[in-house]
């Protein structure tokens, strides 16, 4: 492999001048000399042009530095000309890309699915699961990329020191409130991509529209995508069960069970929904769709507890609803990253942002009750003046979280990797609408029925009211996350 660039003034033998060279040295024209170059011929690059590329796409900065100049070492500079094919769906796969500069298409069948930019890569399903071509990639711009062989790919081990993503749809929910939110418009792009997205659009406004009867098939789909998932389709069975059991006054304990078990699969229905609205919404507005009805659950349960009159529940339920986000769903996240990854990297500053708002948040449910603790005299509504000044606090707070992650500082939250747009298969916004508010009120049937068992399970079964609010409730918000 190449240790050193080595340089040498004198003329270079006849025998390996490129062709480009040969062309140049006999007084050929530029055009000329463009076509005596192969658009795919390979050079090798200099190792520092190499490891600042390596360095800037995130697959590769989980690798240590001294892997760095071996890549540079086995890998070839690779340029493609606008329009040329750089790899064809059904062929067998021999090399692994990376884009340095340029845009390319990529095309399924015939279709346009994607693009490619700076910094994505292509090629290495091929590598990784010797399967044929998955998808034509074709250079849209002048392209300049990175190519790696099989035998280099094997040689450096590649295959076990990357991490390769599934390229799958990515969870809307979190691009919004990430990537999605990083205020990336159209105008801020650059020449090529306005380019391509132009032409897309042009091809798509002339070409025919699709009949009615096939975009109903295509939302049937989406839909039965949706109910029909292995944990949603529960809700089907237990929802009912659950309504049941209260209309027909089967115990506290079977209704209790019926509507908890209802709610865990509504929950995850009502993401799904709140996800698929908020694709078709702005940045601003399906990041307030995602923040909002992701905790809508939890309020839901809350209202209903105060009408009760369980404020214990309620206090409960705040209480652990930040604790299961705290540590159920980040500690599942964390286990589950470590099960099928040895490094697990993530946005600091964004992080750095939300556990501010927790600690602003823990120390606003502390404050009343040092405060009522500090002196005898101190009445319970000085209490409640207190508390409600810390609630409007914390209401304050939150907005202006939402406008500092979705407005002035969107770039902090904003995601390494590329998302590709996936836009087939989706629920339209209608259908998204009504999704999303027959779930809110199948969740609201549900919860009043489990919370108006509450007081007969605690006193029957012997489930302290705090346990209920503090363990039992947050789980039925967060199980499905």
């Amino acid at each position: 492999p190449r240790r050193a660039s080595v340089w040498n003034s004198g003329p270079r033998p006849r025998s390996l001048q490129t062709p480009r060279a040969r062309a140049c040295k006999m007084g050929a024209s530029m055009s000329q000399v463009a076509s005596a170059a192969s658009p795919r011929c390979l050079h090798y690059a200099s190792i520092e042009a190499d490891q600042k590329l390596w360095e800037q796409v995130p697959l590769f900065q989980c690798l240590p530095p001294s892997v760095l100049p071996e890549l540079s070492a086995c890998s070839r500079w690779v340029h493609f000309e606008p329009g040329q094919v750089i790899i064809t769906q059904g062929e067998e796969g021999d090399a692994f890309f990376i884009i340095k500069d340029g845009v390319a298409r990529v095309e399924v069948d015939g279709a346009q699915v994607s693009t490619l930019a700076a910094g994505d890569y292509f090629g290495e399903a091929s590598l990784l699961h010797d399967e044929p071509r998955a998808a034509t990639i074709t250079a849209f711009t002048s392209l300049e990329a990175l190519r790696i062989t099989r035998a280099q790919f094997a040689l450096l081990g590649l295959h076990e020191r990357l991490h390769f993503p599934k390229r799958e749809k990515i969870n809307k929910r979190h691009r919004m409130l990430a990537s999605g939110a990083a205020g990336v418009k159209l105008e801020a792009a650059d020449d090529a991509h306005k380019a391509f997205r132009t032409v897309r659009q042009s091809v798509r406004a002339e070409a025919p529209q699709a009949p009615k009867v096939q975009a109903c098939k295509v939302q049937a789909e989406a839909l039965g995508g949706i109910l029909c998932d292995r944990l949603h389709i529960w809700a089907f069975l237990f929802m009912p069960l659950g309504l049941l059991c209260s209309y027909m006054g089967w115990g506290a304990g079977p209704t209790f069970l019926a509507n908890f078990l209802a709610i865990v699969p509504l929950a995850a229905i009502l993401g799904q929904a709140t996800e698929a609205l908020s694709s078709h919404t702005g940045q601003l507005i399906g990041g307030l769709l995602n923040a909002t009805f992701g905790n809508a659950v939890e309020m839901i349960m809350c209202v209903q507890a105060v009408k009760a009159g369980l404020i214990s529940v309620v206090q409960g339920n705040l209480l652990g609803s930040v604790l299961s986000n705290l540590l159920l769903v980040l500690g599942m996240a964390i286990f589950a990253s470590g099960v099928v990854r040895k490094s697990q990297a993530f946005n600091a500053k964004g992080a750095a942002a939300n556990m501010t708002c927790q600690l602003v948040a823990s120390i606003s449910i502390c404050l009343p009750t040092c405060f009522s603790s500090m002196s005898d005299s101190i009445t319970v509504q000085d209490e409640l003046t207190i508390s409600r000044v810390c609630s409007l606090f914390l209401i304050a707070v939150y907005v202006m979280f939402l406008l500092f992650m979705l407005k002035t500082h969107a770039d902090l939250f904003e995601d390494a990797e590329d998302e590709s747009e996936a836009d087939e298969g989706e629920l339209s916004p209608t259908l998204a609408t009504l999704l999303l508010v027959g779930c809110t009120v199948a969740v609201a049937a549900c919860s009043e029925g489990l919370v108006s068992t509450i007081e007969e399970v605690s006193e029957h079964y012997g489930l302290s009211q705090a346990f209920i609010g503090v363990i039992l409730l947050p789980i039925v918000g967060n199980a499905a996350e």
